[in-house]
């Protein structure tokens, strides 16, 4: 009887004195967000809302240091990259390709890991090794340019289409990249590229109301200089009563768009925040493959009917999504 008060006692003892320890402090984490241009804020936001939903709560258990810093140039992200390198960041979450280049350029030498998304053609950037080992700090989500894709659906909307405008200002280093692929494509899809370069979105809206019948018009993203503009220029294609298609534009799509061939910047913005989940918890992202965001077709039917435009069911059929 003795010995079974004496071990009650010990276990009460225990009790209390494990009461008495302090509870473990729960790890919490720095992110560094750098982002390109202010219409990709929003792949910041659904990436934020990802984390959430993974149990990092901001404030709480994760701090994320973000200052818009969009350019102009090279330069200015690596500055950028720089100052938030004083912040002792665990991971850097970059948003486009110049800042994932600077992120990359400020962690060297140290172990700190960036995670992107998202990046058109990565391996061409010089960003990774490979995409199934990436090597060194940096892996992420990219995007493979499908603008000649997109630009093979437009016809397809548009049957009796025989030319297109490509609004773009060559001064654009990666707007002049997406161009190559599609000034190869354009003689097999049997359209004939009407002259598209322009230096001000004065220019890119005036042309609209000179474009000859048959023509769409065909934007891809980004088109940096000249994304102030989209607003107008859809507004100009209503007017006009010209189709306008467009690709990779999830985010900043112009108004009376009547279709968008992109990824999703809701779902690459989730990969990215998996990725980084995964990461944080201990894998290496030297090890950690890129992924590549999948493309959508998405029909605004109603925008189609307001310029008297009869999609085809054939491609009705096979879209993704049709809004009405």
């Amino acid at each position: 009887m003795l010995l079974k008060r004496f071990a009650l006692l010990l276990l009460v003892l225990g009790l209390l004195l494990s009461g008495c320890q302090s509870e473990p402090q729960t790890k919490t984490y720095t992110i560094a967000v750098m982002v390109e241009l202010p219409w990709l804020e929003g792949i910041y936001h659904y990436f934020k809302e990802a984390m959430t939903e993974m149990g990092y709560v901001e404030g709480v258990n994760v701090t994320y240091i973000y200052e818009p810093t969009f350019g102009p140039d090279q330069a200015a992200f690596n500055q950028e990259a720089e100052r938030l390198m004083a912040y002792d960041p665990d991971l850097f979450f970059t948003v486009g390709t110049m800042t994932t280049r600077a992120a990359k350029e400020a962690v060297t030498g140290t172990d700190i890991p960036v995670v992107f998304t998202p990046v058109i053609n990565v391996m061409n950037e010089g960003l990774v090794d490979s995409l199934s080992r990436p090597g060194g700090n940096v892996t992420g989500v990219q995007i493979i340019d499908q603008s000649p894709k997109g630009l093979e659906w437009a016809i397809r909307i548009v049957p009796d289409a025989q030319n297109v405008y490509i609004p773009h200002n060559p001064a654009d280093p990666i707007t002049a990249g997406i161009m190559e692929g599609l000034l190869e494509a354009i003689p097999a899809l049997g359209v004939n590229l009407l002259p598209s370069e322009v230096a001000t979105v004065e220019e890119m809206v005036s042309r609209v109301a000179t474009l000859p019948e048959h023509t769409i018009i065909y934007v891809v993203s980004p088109i940096s200089s000249l994304e102030g503009g989209v607003e107008q220029l859809g507004q100009a294609a209503l007017q006009y009563r010209v189709p306008l298609i467009t690709c990779n534009r999830d985010i900043n799509e112009p108004p009376f768009s009547i279709a968008n061939y992109s990824v999703s910047t809701r779902e690459e913005a989730r990969q990215g925040a998996r990725m980084v989940d995964r990461i944080l918890r201990g894998a290496n992202p030297a090890d950690t493959p890129v992924e590549t965001a999948e493309y959508f077709l998405t029909i605004h039917l109603g925008h189609a009917e307001q310029i008297g435009l009869q999609i085809p069911d054939s491609v009705l059929n096979q879209a993704n999504e049709i809004i009405r």
